[in-house]
């Protein structure tokens, strides 16, 4: 009797010694799967790490999703329950807002509190300050007594810490990484070259990325080039004319990463009537980028490389708005060497300056189109956007790997290095013509000067307490979406398919008359063949159903009668 008052035991105990007797000698069949009255089934919960990868897994199409259910040993419908909530899990995990590692995503009762003092954990292990939990937790006291939150509610015990902590994967010891007040001396350099060779030898040229920021005042006239130089950013109207761009290629040039452009307002007035944008697009209250905004956008690319199978090495400076981003599958970040980004930064050998030279060309265009017609200058944010694009895409293959090399990441033999430099100028000089039309109108400032006029311009910093609060409080009361003044007060009409025609006609006789020759041609086409897709697409999408042709039929029947 007690066997069967006990049949959690009983269970275990048949399953570790295999098929019992049963009265009368007859050998009984292994226990059975259904579940006894009385027992729990223990629930195997899968980590988001390996829902993420069983997504994936199901996305590249090269096993069936019976295979996949095998292979990460759960049942089809579990699998299928993990599609369904596919787009959720693979967002929690690219924008970081879980932990991989996590089998539950339980939501914090005080988000803003732990918001506010992550902000703050990371900007101070940026500057190597060792943080203890009583810091923290006093911290945290801090923060919610500056956002409103009842010590009665609050209390930040030590509990509230040890989970603060398992939400956001924080443990106690040394952060490994580069040191922050290495100097530039031959040491640090030395150990450098000794870990770039590494890389270039475990990565092909392709697969070995650089990103780095600039901030661009992209209302820059060559007339008000000194004096942007000698002011500062932080406010006033300069900070509303100001962007910070995030450039990204890889080694040989062959790969460059879409722009991501980072503005004050969330919703610009200009933006209004565009279903997608010619460069990434964020924004905050600074237009600086933030560890937040860098986060995302390393694990969207990242996801990218995973569905392309391929493993890169993403090298970056060691800003604070760059952290260490963890459970990463197909990118390895290497920090460099504190205060050397001047030399060892392939972004700053002249990639970043060839893309604003670029843009500044046509900025200067458009001012010269806005004098020949007599007509007043003006440019959105969607206009600069635009331009980047335009600017991004001038900028070749070749100054992309000659400023690689410039920085160290040569792979060539020594001679083979000394040939290839009589080829380092890759500057047409018939680019600076539209430049130069406007030097006249600031005496003394050279066009080199006109580039690099915000080059200084920042693009991150430090946070302060009351930043963070800022911060928070801001997306709470959504100022962000607030549109800057500088805007047009009424956005631009949407164009007509008929509109857009016609003036595909104009410029078709355009480079009729003036011999655009085969790259116009070629382009023209691939232009026609949008149009006539776009208009296609509007001519029978709006055809109605029949039902509704018949019901306009007996109405326009029913209205004779009545006129008759």
């Amino acid at each position: 009797m007690t066997e069967f008052q006990n049949p959690v035991g009983s269970l275990g105990e048949q399953s570790s010694e295999g098929p019992r007797s049963h009265p009368g000698g007859i050998t009984g069949s292994p226990a059975p799967t259904a579940q006894k009255k009385g027992t729990k089934r223990k629930l195997d919960l899968k980590t988001y790490e390996t829902k993420y990868d069983a997504i994936m897994e199901v996305e590249r199409g090269s096993l069936s999703k019976k295979q996949v259910a095998e292979k990460f040993a759960i049942s089809a419908s579990t699998l299928s329950t993990w599609l369904k909530n596919a787009d959720s899990i693979k967002e929690k995990i690219t924008a970081g807002n879980v932990e991989p590692q996590r089998k539950k995503n339980r939501a914090a009762k005080f988000p803003e509190v732990e918001d506010a003092l992550l902000k703050w954990f990371a900007n101070a292990r940026t500057h190597n300050v060792t943080v203890s939990g009583e810091m923290m937790r006093e911290k945290a006291r801090d923060f919610a007594l500056k956002l409103g939150v009842p010590d009665s509610e609050f209390e930040c015990s030590v509990g509230w810490l040890e989970r603060f902590k398992a939400r956001h994967a924080i443990v106690f010891k040394r952060v490994c990484g580069e040191s922050n007040d290495v100097a530039t001396d031959s040491v640090a350099l030395s150990d450098w070259k000794s870990k770039l060779a590494t890389i270039l030898k475990d990565y092909s040229a392709s697969d070995v990325f650089n990103a780095d920021e600039t901030g661009i005042f992209y209302k820059l006239m060559p007339d008000k080039t000194l004096e942007f130089k000698s002011v500062s950013c932080h406010g006033g109207k300069q900070s509303k004319e100001r962007l910070t761009v995030m450039v990204a290629a890889n080694m040989s040039g062959t790969e460059k990463l879409p722009l991501m452009v980072i503005g004050k307002s969330a919703n610009p007035r200009c933006f209004k009537n565009v279903k997608r944008l010619p460069t990434d697009y964020k924004s905050n209250k600074k237009a600086w980028m933030t560890s937040e905004i860098f986060t995302e956008w390393a694990r969207k690319l990242d996801l990218q490389m995973s569905k392309q199978k391929r493993k890169i090495c993403l090298v970056i400076d060691n800003c604070p708005a760059h952290p260490h981003i963890k459970s990463l599958k197909a990118t390895t970040i290497v920090f460099l060497p504190p205060n050397t980004t001047s030399v060892t930064q392939p972004m700053d050998q002249g990639i970043i300056r060839n893309l604003k030279v670029f843009y500044r060309k046509f900025v200067v265009q458009r001012k010269l189109r806005a004098i020949d017609t007599n007509s007043d200058f003006t440019l959105t944010v969607l206009d600069a956007l635009r331009m980047l694009h335009q600017a991004w895409r001038s900028v070749t293959m070749k100054t992309i790997a000659n400023c690689y090399r410039h920085a160290g990441f040569a792979v060539t033999e020594p001679d083979q290095v000394a040939e290839s430099n009589d080829d380092d100028d890759d500057d047409d000089p018939d680019d600076d013509l539209p430049l130069a039309s406007l030097m006249n109108v600031a005496p003394g400032v050279s066009m080199s000067d006109f580039a690099a006029a915000d080059d200084d311009v920042p693009t991150c910093a430090d946070l302060s307490d009351d930043d963070i609060i800022e911060g928070i409080v801001s997306a709470r009361n959504d100022n962000d979406d607030e549109s800057d003044d500088e805007e047009p007060a009424q956005p631009p009409t949407r164009p007509t398919i008929y509109s857009a025609l016609d003036a595909f006609d104009t410029l078709r006789s355009f480079f009729d008359a003036h011999n655009g020759g085969d790259r116009a041609n070629q382009a023209l086409a691939d232009l026609n063949s949008m149009l006539v897709d776009a208009h296609l697409t509007k001519t029978y999408t709006r055809q109605t159903a029949m039902t509704d042709y018949v019901k306009r039929t007996e109405q326009r029947g029913r209205e004779s009668e009545l006129c008759l």
